[in-house]
């Protein structure tokens, strides 16, 4: 017996054993069908609270191949006297159009009113023979103003968009205007022809003289540059977009791209006066301020500026870049004919990147990274591993991001040893991290990982699932998924949110089969109950989404702040790229010094427009309060408010420093 047979028979010995003795520890609990979410397939789904409950809302996108409704759950108290209880209702009628599976929808407050409104991306592959339009309206992208009761009013066409592969979207305020940007991150002209993808659109939010919602698209950085497939400039496939803030300055964009090609991440900022003119006596201009309103728009993009500091700051690709494919046996290339393609450029020898997570894992006050890629081992060691990426800032001075060996989450098959023969699975293995999250699950003031992972047919122990890494003392992460009670083979979108109200986060997750054997679906639907052991071998298994209920935090507490910007102080009422940092005695010990804990609150962002509920959620370890809290507000004038001495709990604050407890 080899070593990965010896390493197969003893995973499955211990995943027997901890079945066994499953209910010994902190877990997570399955609560679909109580929660009334059982039966429902879905791959892509979120939170977001519609209707300003201040409860979370489930909304499942359509599944399979084709078009289907949007299907919205409305948060219920089963039992008014119990905030702890809940159900989840369907809304009949919820005036979004009928969407491609592939279509992106994400929820934010656009127009400042209070009230979530909905966002379209549509995927359009305009450049394919057999391309047929949408069968609803609208047949392009546009926004939908929410009415507060989780439903939406007549579509608002983005007329800036392109018509193109949408495949992910990131919503938050880039310039500090006080109205909230659209970040849409888009897919290769033709699929499964050629390389040459859209540019990016990053569409500036302005009022017009009328008072309404208008965008202005931003030109991105060298898109007017034809792709030369060196420097590999103009479009890359951005199968992942985020905005988020790594320093001093403004958000900055992250594009995750597919096809093994770099990442980029633009710095923005403002351009500065016309103070390269000799003024003589006279002072010279200032910023640009538009004297006619009208030239609103046309402002935002002339005062903003960006470039690409992916390869500065180490976050374009890991530094193997030789593209070359490994040596395979006859057999196996008979097996697996992609293996005898030629070895890649250098502008295809990097990752297959989908999303991103953002955090601060260290408590150093840095915001650090985690990306999830796709890998395959006939694509050679050039191909990048799903990693985590450490700031640098506070402790150089310059934002750099470091891989850390010691961080590795890969599940790699180990090598045979001397005088054995590698088998299967060390030719074909894959690792499909499709998405990422970080979260303090067990409310030890440590950032935990939330790995899904999906559409591949890896044997256990490498099948690809729903994974939870717990972060150890000494800031390593830990597979806890098997111990923890999870059994989710195929993941796909999870969403974070405080469901039934007692202050850890819960999960809900969505489910994909692809590329899956008939054996690996049956028996992930027998674990889902979409079949039974009983069910005929040729039944057809369907995905399921599922809701974990949270229950690792072992009596510790945690601090919820729901945050509620200002317009009229330059902040858009959801407050998306606001930071927060709490200092609290996380072990209960004087002697030893406080932590201070960062959380940033991020709006939709990742792939395939990934989304939870905002909230920014502290664990307090063995604490009851926090002793300082300080919350950045996202404006030009750096708004800051501060609390002292914050008991646990759930809060909502504002940045004319009110605070109310929920």
């Amino acid at each position: 017996m080899n070593s990965f047979s010896k390493q197969l028979l003893a995973f499955l010995s211990l995943g027997l054993a901890l079945t066994v003795n499953a209910d010994q520890g902190p877990r997570w609990i399955d609560a679909t069908a109580q929660a009334g979410l059982d039966h429902q397939d879905a791959q892509r789904l979120k939170f977001a609270d519609l209707n300003g409950n201040h409860r979370p809302d489930a909304i499942l996108m359509p599944a399979g191949r084709g078009e289907g409704p949007v299907r919205i759950f409305l948060h219920q108290l089963k039992d008014q006297n119990d905030p702890q209880s809940f159900h989840y209702e369907l809304l009949e009628d919820t005036g979004l159009p009928v969407l491609n599976w592939a279509d992106i929808l994400v929820f934010a407050d656009i127009n400042n009113n209070g009230i979530p409104d909905a966002v379209l991306g549509r995927n359009l592959d305009i450049y394919q023979e057999n391309y047929t339009a949408p069968q609803s309206h609208p047949q392009v992208s546009a926004w939908f103003p929410g009415n507060g009761d989780g439903t939406f009013g007549e579509a608002e066409i983005l007329t800036e968009a392109k018509m193109a592969t949408t495949l992910a979207i990131a919503i938050a305020d880039v310039n500090f205007s006080g109205q909230l940007d659209i970040f849409m991150g888009l897919g290769y002209k033709r699929y499964f022809t050629g390389y040459e993808a859209f540019v990016n659109d990053l569409l500036l939010q302005y009022e017009t003289v009328d008072g309404e919602v208008a965008f202005k698209r931003w030109p991105m950085p060298d898109e007017t540059v034809p792709t030369d497939y060196t420097d590999d400039l103009g479009g890359r496939p951005s199968y992942g977009v985020a905005i988020a803030r790594f320093d001093d300055g403004l958000p900055m964009l992250i594009e995750m791209n597919y096809g093994r090609r770099w990442n980029r991440l633009y710095q923005l900022s403002f351009r500065e006066s016309l103070r390269e003119i000799d003024w003589g006596d006279r002072e010279p201009p200032g910023p640009f301020v538009p004297q006619d309103p009208r030239a609103r728009g046309q402002h935002l993009v002339s005062e903003l500026i960006g470039r690409n500091i992916a390869a500065e700051a180490q976050v374009d690709g890991d530094h193997i870049r030789h593209g070359q494919h490994p040596e395979w046996p006859h057999a196996a290339q008979v097996m697996q004919p992609r293996v005898r393609r030629a070895d890649e450029p250098p502008f295809r020898a990097n990752g297959n990147t989908f999303d991103a997570a953002i955090g601060d894992i260290n408590n150093n006050g840095d915001f650090d990274l985690f990306l999830s890629t796709i890998i395959h081992a006939w694509a050679g060691d050039s191909s990048d591993r799903s990693r985590f990426l450490v700031n640098q800032l506070s402790h150089t001075g310059e934002l750099k991001f470091y891989y850390q060996e010691r961080l590795s989450v890969d599940r790699i098959p180990p090598m045979p040893e001397p005088g054995e023969a590698k088998e299967w699975i060390h030719y074909n293995y894959n690792q499909g991290d499709i998405f990422a999250e970080l979260a303090d699950l067990n409310h030890n003031g440590r950032l935990d990982l939330i790995l899904a992972s999906s559409d591949y047919r890896d044997p256990p122990p490498y099948e690809e699932r729903l994974r939870i890494f717990l972060q150890t003392d000494d800031g390593r992460f830990r597979d806890a998924t098997h111990e923890l009670g999870l059994d989710h083979v195929g993941a796909g979108a999870p969403s974070l949110a405080d469901v039934n109200g007692n202050g850890a986060l819960d999960l809900l997750v969505g489910q994909s089969f692809n590329r899956m054997t008939q054996e690996q679906r049956r028996a992930a639907a027998i674990v889902t109950g979409a079949l039974s052991e009983d069910s005929p071998e040729d039944a057809p298994a369907e995905r399921r989404a599922r809701l974990f209920l949270n229950d690792l935090t072992e009596g510790r507490k945690s601090i919820i702040l729901e945050l509620e910007g200002d317009p009229e102080m330059g902040i858009a009422r959801d407050a998306i790229g606001a930071i927060v940092r709490m200092r609290t005695d996380l072990d209960g010990d004087p002697e030893t010094p406080d932590v201070t804990q960062s959380r940033q609150l991020i709006g939709p962002s990742g792939h395939a427009g990934k989304q939870h509920q905002f909230l920014i959620h502290f664990g307090l370890g063995e604490a009851d309060e926090a002793k300082h809290v300080k919350i950045s507000w996202p404006n030009r004038e750096g708004t800051v408010t501060e609390y002292e001495n914050l008991s646990a709990g759930r809060y909502i604050v504002r940045p004319d420093g009110s605070i109310e407890q929920l």
